[in-house]
């Protein structure tokens, strides 16, 4: 009989290379950029820093480099987000399932959404916002759960992650304390755009949490002096996260000495 093992995911005793309960891969993770190995649970490389098999999805074992091999990985990982989503969808439907049958009366269609028009950005969005919600709420089990399927949504973006989809990230990242994740992803803003306020927000908020407060500052400085001329360019993605930008303002203002922003 095959050696049994603990899976790092489900804690359930299996065999073989993959999960029999959850379908998680068992034994060293290799490093799709570099080659290391790390440990199974690893998110990021300890070798070259970058996200392992997705940037914090569930960790891929190192298997032959066959095309079947590949498929298999991805429709494992593909399964799982999927679930994750209609899990989502189901939740969301019963909360509004009341007022809604309401106004249509009691012979009024039921509506419901179709995971298949979704865009891999709007199943990211989606996984975003419902961790926002349980981080607000306190519930940092349930974040703990979601956090690694969105971070891997994110990752596989490859051209579609712009500064708003960065700034998901990073938030995401800073609701599980990966500080420093956080503030690369606000250095990475802020390469492609020097005054970006999703970098500098994320540089500041990713110290602050870090406790590194001379960075802080000095991001936050940063943010403050840019904040009028970057809020005026009008961006699309500044409209959407303007509650969110204001309060980092008015935190920067009051952790800073006056006119520091100036």
């Amino acid at each position: 009989m095959p050696a049994t093992q603990k899976c790092p995911s489900c804690g359930a005793q299996t065999s073989g290379k993959f999960c029999s309960e959850c379908g998680a891969p068992l034994g060293d993770v290799a490093c799709a950029h570099c080659g290391a190995k790390n440990p199974p649970r690893a998110k990021f490389c300890g070798e070259c820093g970058q996200p392992i098999g997705g940037g914090g999805s569930r960790p891929r074992a190192e298997a032959p480099a066959t095309p079947r091999g590949d498929r298999m990985a991805w429709y494992v990982a593909g399964v799982a987000v999927l679930g994750l989503l209609v899990v989502i969808v189901i939740t969301v439907g019963r909360k509004s399932a009341a007022p809604a049958a309401a106004a249509a009366g009691p012979a009024g269609p039921a509506s419901s959404i179709d995971l298949s028009t979704l865009t891999p950005r709007q199943q990211a969005d989606m996984l975003f916002n419902k961790i926002m919600t349980l981080h607000e709420a306190g519930k940092t089990d349930s974040v703990d759960f979601f956090a690694p399927m969105a971070l891997g949504a994110y990752a596989n973006l490859g051209t579609d992650m712009d500064p708003d989809a960065r700034l998901h990230l990073g938030l995401i990242e800073l609701a599980i304390s990966q500080n420093a994740a956080a503030a690369a992803q606000g250095d990475t803003i802020v390469r492609g755009a020097p005054k970006h306020l999703f970098g500098w927000l994320l540089k500041g908020q990713a110290a602050l949490q870090a406790g590194d407060s001379a960075t802080a500052r000095r991001a936050l400085r940063t943010y403050l002096q840019n904040y009028q001329s970057e809020r005026a360019r009008n961006l699309p993605e500044y409209a959407e996260h303007t509650t969110m930008l204001q309060e980092a303002r008015d935190e920067a203002e009051r952790l800073l000495p006056q006119g520091a922003g100036k």
